[in-house]
């Protein structure tokens, strides 16, 4: 990941990615999730406009935010797949976990 950023939506939380999401990047974006978590913020919006691959490490990070997140009676919820993302996530059958919307908006509306 070149960039991590994050905003705040009344009790929701938007991080968007900027790069892909590989081994090193897990390890920040599961410490980032708990950190989130820990704030007594569970609903995440992963913006991923301008992620265009993920790992396996990565999707094993995604996988274990979304399971923190409903643990704390939260949600993460994916945004602004790509093509390439999204064939990535359904290739692995992953897909079928998450709720993914087209914008930002759309994700934290669904909250």
């Amino acid at each position: 990941m070149k960039k991590v950023s994050q905003e705040k939506k009344g009790d929701i939380v938007i991080v968007s990615i900027e790069g892909d999401i590989e081994f090193d990047d897990s390890i920040q974006l599961n410490e980032l999730f708990g950190t989130i978590i820990k704030d007594g913020h569970p609903k995440i919006v992963l913006d991923l406009q301008t992620c265009n691959y993920i790992d396996s490490s990565g999707i094993g990070a995604l996988v274990e935010g979304l399971k923190s997140t409903q643990k704390a009676n939260g949600d993460l919820r994916l945004c602004n797949l790509n093509d390439d993302f999204q064939e990535i996530l359904m290739m692995t059958r992953i897909i079928k976990y998450f709720q993914i919307f087209n914008s930002v908006e759309d994700a934290v509306k669904s909250f």
